[in-house]
């Protein structure tokens, strides 16, 4: 993997028991499992990134400590932040997903940009707030540094679609794996920025 410094990467936290139980978490959060520890840490070690890189990470405990495991390697240690955090699914929060595709109002709740769940984000709302806050950093940290966030799988989509030239409505983009790599170069997140207000 390219580490090299003005480079993007955004990792998906590690699985969790509620990922074992195909429940969907949004802004609730399960114990990420014993393997996945071990895994965020080999992560951390294959990166091997710059002591000069930086960590940003969901608050989340789930996304939180897989950053914390990822940047033990290099001494790095992440800077938690709300604005990182999952879609809030509202009303379908703690669903299993096998409940929810029986569901026929979820399919345009989990895809459709403008589709806001009751007491929920639609999907416009996160991206909005994601792209805000990635461009936030892109432009305040030196142009050198890595930019490493650890976050869930609605922002990884999202932010994949866009750095791909995949960004359509619908939202088409695979659930990543846990500890999944999105890796492009800094200068790349200017993409982000038609999508961000």
């Amino acid at each position: 993997m390219n580490t090299a410094p003005g480079r993007f990467l955004m990792i998906r936290h590690g699985r969790t028991t509620a990922n074992i139980d195909r429940i969907l978490m949004g802004r609730t959060d399960t114990p990420l499992l014993p393997e996945s520890l071990v895994q965020a840490d080999q992560l951390g070690r294959a990166l091997a990134l710059d002591p000069a890189a930086v960590i940003y990470s969901s608050d989340q405990p789930r996304a939180l400590r897989t950053a914390e495991l990822i940047g033990t390697p290099a001494n790095l240690h992440p800077v938690p932040d709300e604005h990182l955090r999952e879609r809030d699914f509202g009303r379908y929060t703690g669903r299993s997903f096998t409940d929810l595709e029986q569901d026929p109002t979820w399919p345009a709740a989990d895809t459709s940009y403008n589709v806001r769940p009751e007491s929920g984000e639609s999907l416009r709302e996160v991206e909005t707030r994601i792209f805000g806050r990635l461009l936030d950093l892109h432009n305040t940290l030196p142009p050198q540094t890595t930019l490493t966030v650890v976050g869930h799988s609605t922002c990884w989509r999202l932010v994949e679609a866009v750095l791909n030239g995949r960004r359509h409505d619908p939202l088409d983009e695979p659930i990543p794996p846990p500890l999944s790599v999105l890796e492009h170069p800094r200068a790349s997140l200017e993409l982000l920025r038609r999508h961000s207000s």
